[in-house]
């Protein structure tokens, strides 16, 4: 019932009777249930088809608040309040630069305190996005850059709160935005550039996060054998070329920024061109917040990925930036909150 309410902008009892294939009864139950915890609201009469017009009935978008933050970005810290329609109610920014470890925690704990205080309504649960190793039940295995090992972050924010928590790598939570506001197909790739380079990925409209929990972490795939030392020990990693912090560095230092784009878009699609050749997937988004000239990246990613691929299969390949700003993450941390606490993809 919450899946066709959440898929229309106001329906008839009928309809959902239509589209849920449930019994009359249920559904007039159904929705009497939903109304009465607040999700499901009257929306007056629709227009007449045959007979008198019917009672229309829809989500209540305004029912539910998500706390939504967003750790991908090494020097500011976001926050969000978040309805069920994906609308940000209320934004919270932090200083970030340098913070690690525990200290890292607690600037978390302390930007989600603030974003609870300024929600309207009810709270559904803290969504999180976080670089680094993720499972599913929200332990962090390895965060490289807040020095975070085998850390319970879904418990510990759980215990602090007392709200349902969901915490996702942040290319997984950027792959969760993609896939339910812009998406075109079931197989996708979002590739989110921050402090580093990861990969989320979506198969037959699943996300698939491999056996370690570790599927997409492109970014220490190597691209130079000779290339510069990476935090993860080995040498020539795409993130030790391409992330928005070195970006923006070599332009504000005077290189031409056409060429510092162009070369990292090549760098970029070599190490993509082996996981589409993998996984034939032909939808590929490029997300990151403070990105500079994101178009031109793609431009360069996409010849050479093309470059080094099957014909066929790389002339087939769709690259192009995010449309969805740099409030990507944010998104997808709702929805991975709305999935889990109303089981609703």
């Amino acid at each position: 019932m919450l899946q066709a309410l959440f898929r229309s902008n106001g329906c008839s009892r009928a309809d959902l009777t239509r589209m849920t294939g449930l019994a009359p009864a249920t559904v007039s139950a159904l929705v009497a249930d939903l109304r009465d915890e607040g999700l499901a609201e009257e929306l007056g009469r629709g227009p007449a088809k045959v007979g008198k017009p019917s009672q229309l009935v829809g989500l209540n978008t305004g029912s539910r608040n998500i706390i939504c933050v967003d750790l991908s970005d090494s020097s500011v810290l976001r926050a969000a309040v978040i309805d069920l329609a994906g609308e940000i109610i209320h934004r919270v920014e932090r200083e970030f630069l340098g913070v690690v470890g525990e200290a890292a925690v607690a600037l978390t704990e302390e930007i989600i305190a603030e974003a609870i205080s300024a929600a309207p309504a009810r709270l559904l649960g803290i969504g999180v996005g976080t670089p680094g190793v993720v499972t599913p039940d929200g332990t962090v295995v390895e965060a490289v850059g807040f020095g975070w090992l085998n850390l319970d972050l879904a418990q510990r924010l759980h215990d602090r709160f007392g709200l349902a928590v969901g915490i996702s790598n942040d290319a997984n939570a950027a792959a969760l935005a993609e896939y339910s506001y812009e998406s075109i197909s079931h197989n996708l790739m979002v590739i989110q550039i921050g402090s580093g380079v990861g990969a989320g990925i979506v198969l037959n409209g699943q996300q698939y996060y491999g056996e370690s929990f570790a599927a997409g972490e492109i970014g220490h795939n190597s691209v130079e054998d000779d290339g510069p030392q990476c935090s993860c020990g080995n040498r020539g990693c795409l993130e030790t070329f391409v992330s928005a912090p070195l970006l923006n560095a070599a332009i504000a230092a005077g290189e031409d920024p056409h060429q510092v784009m162009t070369a990292a878009g090549r760098r970029l699609g070599l190490a993509l061109a082996a996981a589409v050749s993998v996984l034939d997937v032909h939808d590929i988004v490029v997300s990151g917040p403070g990105l500079p000239l994101p178009d031109e990246l793609c431009r360069s990613a996409l010849a050479s990925l093309r470059g080094h691929t099957l014909a066929g299969l790389g002339h087939s390949v769709n690259l192009r930036p995010s449309k969805l700003g740099g409030d990507t993450i944010l998104l997808g941390a709702s929805v991975l909150v709305v999935s889990q606490e109303l089981g609703v993809a």
